[in-house]
Parts: structure tokens; sequence; C-alpha cells
């Protein structure tokens, strides 16, 4: 019987932090996917990465796992480690699911992964990347909007992030450069309808339906901060409401589909993954790529999987496909 591994970081802020939530939203995917390989008939083992990459290590090689299904966004409280265990994965020939240690590196970082769209001709928001305010060069227009370089699942952001002016701007950069310890990464604020493209495969991947989230706020900034996203019954999260499939005329749908493959495309993504647009005037702008995106049952991933008709359990077993395939073990073990 196939062997699967699930691998996840363990939540490491204090459980009274407001960013404990989105850490431990991971519990919820370790249990959609558990359920799922229960489903299918699998031999699983849960296997979490504490503070010990070492015990880690060597709980992955005593299981012996024919593939791992890989949930881990960072390491130790840190986004930036995701790529490394996805790297140790490779250095342990052990199949994986998701994208390799390059892209999501390269997505992670917001102020890279922009540059390679901008060098693909890929529209996305105008932008600086900030150490301190004496960097800013007085070029964007306000407003703009400021975030953490590169932090994941809205970590840093809030309706406080969108600035209209100096003072404001210099205010957000030195508390986002001093709590998280990285540079600022400032973008044109792009006002329009917020949809998220969703991917099953590689090199020529399936597109799901698209997924909008309509904003019920009276005023700018219609944003999915870190409230919308995460903190149930707050004023945000009651204000942002998901609309799948989005709707779209078929010219507006094409556009967005194209530019959104084109972007999922130049970082390389593989597996499964989501790109975050905003659609303005006709154009859509790629905000992000996110090459390992929430697959909790609540998730926006999810909500477009369920509007394709794609069932849970057969997602997760053609991830499992995909990766044991890459390892040319698929006839060992196919699932499907």
């Amino acid at each position: 019987m196939l062997r699967v591994a699930i691998l996840y970081n363990t939540p490491v802020g204090k459980t009274d932090s407001i960013e404990y939530i989105s850490e431990a939203g991971v519990l919820e995917e370790v249990e959609a996917v558990r359920s799922a390989l229960e489903s299918l008939g699998l031999e699983y083992s849960v296997i979490p990465l504490n503070g010990d990459i070492i015990e880690f290590a060597k709980a992955i090689k005593d299981y012996d796992p024919d593939v791992a299904v890989n949930l881990c966004e960072g390491a130790f409280g840190h986004s930036m480690y995701e790529m490394n265990v996805a790297a140790l994965l490779e250095l342990l020939r052990v199949p994986y699911t998701g994208s390799d240690p390059l892209t999501l590196a390269l997505a992670r970082d917001k102020g890279m992964s922009k540059d390679i769209f901008r060098a693909r001709g890929i529209p996305t928001p105008e932008y600086r990347l900030l150490k301190g305010i004496s960097d800013w060069d007085f070029k964007l227009g306000f407003p703009l909007i400021v975030k953490p370089a590169a932090e994941d699942a809205s970590i840093g952001l809030t309706r406080r992030n969108f600035v209209r002016c100096l003072d404001e701007l210099k205010d957000v950069v030195e508390r986002i450069v001093e709590r998280y310890d990285q540079p600022a990464l400032v973008e044109e604020y792009i006002a329009g309808r917020e949809l998220n493209v969703a991917f099953i495969g590689g090199d020529d991947p399936m597109i799901l339906p698209i997924s909008e989230i309509v904003f019920e706020f009276e005023d700018e900034p219609r944003i999915v901060d870190y409230y919308a996203k995460w903190v149930k019954g707050s004023y945000e999260y009651e204000r942002t409401k998901p609309v799948c499939p989005a709707p779209l005329d078929e010219e507006e749908k094409a556009r967005v589909e194209d530019t959104a493959s084109k972007a999922y495309k130049a970082l390389r993504c593989r597996d499964y993954g989501r790109v975050d647009i905003r659609l303005r005037s006709g154009v859509p702008y790629v905000l992000e790529v996110n090459p390992n995106p929430d697959i909790s049952p609540d998730s926006g991933f999810v909500r477009s999987l369920n509007a394709s008709g794609i069932r849970y359990e057969e997602f997760i077993a053609m991830i499992i496909s995909y990766a044991l395939e890459r390892f040319g073990k698929l006839n060992e073990g196919s699932i499907l």
C-alpha cells in the first residue's frame, strides 16, 4: 500500500497573538488531507516540523514514505524558510506535492516575483521596496498599499496600510520594517475587482472557476487584509463576500485567465496554486502568485475546486500522482 507522509510546520506564535490564527490554520489543512487519504484507503503518517530539523528529517526517513503531502509554509515561525523544507525533501529523495524550492522562494519574495512579471510583460501594480523612508523616490502617486515584502497569508496587512500621504507612508514603512525585519513593499493601489484564479497541474495546468471577493466597504481601501481573511466576526471579515464562479463576461474571463496563466508559468508553479488579480478598466493586474495556498475546506482554493465539481479526495489523489510521476514512481503505486 502507498505510504503517504503529511508534513506541516507547527504554529510557534503566542496563542493570544492575532497572527496565531493564520498559523494554526494549517491544522485544518492537515485534518482535511488526513480525511482524504482515509477515503482513498491510503496509509499515512502525520509528521510535524517543530523546533528540531534533525528530528524532522529523521522522522521522515524512519517512516520512509512513498510520497509526502507538503503543507509546510515556513519553519520556526519564518515564512522565508518555506523553500528549505522542499529543499530538504529533494535531498532526502522523497517525492513531494507542490512547487520546488526555487518557485517557493521567488513567490515568497514579492519584489523579485514582480520583477519577473514586469520582465515578462505581465501587468502588475507599480512598486518600490523600502528598507526605510529614506529609500523613497517620490515617483509613485498616492494612494498606496504597503505590506511586508516576504510574508504570507496577509500577515502584516491591515486597512491601516492604505496610505494617502508621505507621513502615513513613513509610519507604516517603519512599523513593517521593525516588526517583520524585512523591507516594505510599497504598491500602487489598484481600485478594482479582486479575483483569485486557482490552478491544478504544471506545464499545461487546469484553470478552475475564478473566484471573486465582493467588498461591502463604504470607502477605500477595498482589500482582503489579515482580518478579512482570518478573523471571523470582524468588521473586515463580515464585509468581504466570496462569489464563485465570478460574474465575468467571456472577454474578461479570457483576459484574466491568460494573465493568470502567464504569471503561474513565469514562476514555474506545479501541482496547484493560486494567482491573485485586480481587474481595473479591463486590465488584470497580478498582485501575487501563491504556489502553496491554503487548501483547508473553507479556503478560496477549495471554493474553486468545489465549483469545478472536483471532489477534495480526487484533488489530493491528483497532486500525489503528479509527485510520484516526477520521481518515476507512478506505476509503483498509482492511486487514480
